[in-house]
């Protein structure tokens, strides 16, 4: 599931960021690199993407949590 489309960030590597550095958004936002090209991803509204960064941390932070 593509979070960044200009960085082809994926759900699983927020996923993977959050396993590692916990969940503060601009830490994740850092190593990811989301967000640095257009930062239309940050939108929750965007529609250029599977799940706008707001959204997909919010996904992760409940995978997580799962298991």
């Amino acid at each position: 599931m593509i979070v960044c489309a200009c960085r082809s960030v994926t759900l699983e590597e927020i996923i993977e960021a959050m396993e590692r550095h916990g969940n503060d958004a601009e830490t994740i936002r850092s190593i990811t690199c989301v967000g640095h090209g257009c930062t239309e991803c940050l939108d929750p509204a965007c529609g250029d993407v599977d799940l706008p960064f707001p959204y997909a941390l919010l996904n992760a932070e409940a995978i997580l949590e799962r298991s």
